[in-house]
């Protein structure tokens, strides 16, 4: 069971045991943001932490009902979405199907999952038939008052050693920065935080950690971005990406019963949302609008010619995106965040480069100071794609030389014991991954993006 063991866990989501809190964090902060934005509303997030578990709270519009059903059915490994080129934060496709079983890979006996939203508080507990190695889920409902908004809790048992607390995780430390011989999470913890805040000018954002409360107001609550519910662009896909997306919607739509249209298909482009645009395509490829998206295949495949044809058909019709509309984060937003952070005004650099590549838009902001005097002696890079900030440096391999980001850090007088503070952050519709986990990022061309 690909969700149900700490090693095929581990493989599907790229980090381990140790680091899951911070998985839980991010991918939590990731759906709320994006529910958010989808809505149309201001995003302001909470997050509470205690010895049994975490906890995030949203004033988004809550999550659906078939979006639970969906995460619970564990029959359906990857969601369709996970194939979607977008410039946004959901790339892994099942991030909230692995929060739903962690609890049980960590303590099967007490691990659980509470959503409350849209009038449900729901309480899921997730495990695995000894006998049939099948998903086992119970899931009790009962009225919430909550509204709008959804929160999400991971929980397990209580645990300490020594008057520490410890979570389920390897026996991780998640309170103090200190701890000799235990695992420590706490300042990854609060550079995660910092991570979100400096790249998502909108969000308000408050944690209580253990009692400890801090909060990071929005400096800019109108800022815009390219929305989750934006549409894709047919400039962003290659004839293998499109080949990948018409399958895995035709893969959802036998799980459903349900048949999309090639119309319906054309239509969540964009530049194509609008029926004449879309007209000129089909005609263009000799395909009825009422022609279902199985047109494209046949009994060994793939149509290949037919699928080029549509492509380029959409292209042919439509603009490239220009980078300014993916979202820039921006000089102003960073020095405040950098100054809240105990950095030198006086020592702030910020660089900007944005462009659009083979029909792919991307802007690559970076910013870098000094601490100041009495800074401890520690360099501190939080990096980020797509608006959502990374739990390791995802930045470990730029192209033609193989170095990463710190090795090019270093190189710059910048070593890991210089008490600077350095954000770099890529907009980028389709990224190129290093790995399965999708925690590495592969950047070309890295003279070109020197500070």
């Amino acid at each position: 069971m690909d969700f149900f063991s700490q090693r095929e866990l581990t493989a599907q989501i790229g980090h381990d045991v140790s680091e899951w809190p911070l998985v839980i964090l991010k991918e939590l902060l990731d759906n709320s943001l994006d529910a958010c934005e989808e809505a149309g509303v201001a995003p302001e997030i909470t997050v509470t932490a205690d010895a049994t578990g975490i906890s995030v709270a949203d004033n988004g519009p809550g999550i659906p009902d078939c979006t639970i059903e969906s995460v619970l059915d564990f029959n359906v490994r990857v969601s369709s979405r996970e194939a979607y080129v977008s410039p946004t934060r959901g790339a892994q496709g099942n991030a909230l199907k692995t929060l739903a079983t962690m609890p049980f890979v960590v303590d099967a006996e007490h691990g659980r999952l509470l959503v409350e939203s849209c009038g449900q508080h729901r309480v899921i507990r997730c495990g695995m038939d000894p006998v049939t190695r099948r998903a086992v889920v119970h899931c009790e409902a009962t009225p919430s008052t909550k509204t709008p908004g959804t929160a999400i809790r991971t929980e397990w048992a209580p645990r300490s050693h020594n008057g520490r607390v410890l979570w389920p995780f390897e026996d991780v430390c998640p309170v103090e920065t200190n701890t000799g011989w235990y695992w420590s999470i706490r300042e990854r913890v609060e550079t995660l935080f910092r991570g979100f805040a400096l790249f998502n000018p909108h969000l308000c954002l408050s944690v209580d950690w253990f009692g400890q409360k801090w909060t990071a107001k929005a400096t800019d609550p109108t800022w815009k971005k390219w929305q989750p519910n934006h549409p894709t662009s047919s400039h962003w896909y290659e004839h293998q990406h499109l080949e990948r997306l018409i399958g895995a919607y035709i893969a959802a739509d036998q799980d459903k019963g349900t048949s999309r249209t090639v119309a319906a298909f054309v239509a969540e482009f964009d530049g194509l949302t609008g029926s004449q645009k879309r007209k000129r395509v089909l005609d263009e490829v000799r395909l009825l609008k009422r022609e279902p998206l199985t047109v494209l295949t046949d009994e060994n495949g793939f149509r290949r010619e037919l699928v080029d044809q549509l492509l380029g058909a959409m292209r042919k019709h439509t603009r490239p995106v220009k980078a300014a509309r993916l979202g820039i984060i921006g000089r102003e937003h960073l020095l405040v965040r950098f100054t809240q952070a105990g950095c030198d005004p006086e020592q702030f650099q910020y660089s900007k480069r944005a462009g659009v590549e083979n029909g792919l838009p991307y802007v690559l902001e970076s910013a870098f100071s000094w601490r100041g005097e009495g800074a401890a002696d520690r360099r501190e890079i939080i990096a980020g794609a797509n608006w959502s900030a990374a739990i390791k440096n995802p930045y470990r391999s730029f192209g033609s030389t193989g170095e990463g980001l710190e090795a090019h850090l270093t190189e710059l007088k910048a070593g890991a014991n210089e008490p600077i503070l350095f954000a770099l952050h890529l907009a980028h519709p389709r990224l190129q991954f290093a790995d399965r986990g999708k925690s590495s990022i592969v950047i070309r061309d890295v003279e070109d993006h020197e500070q």
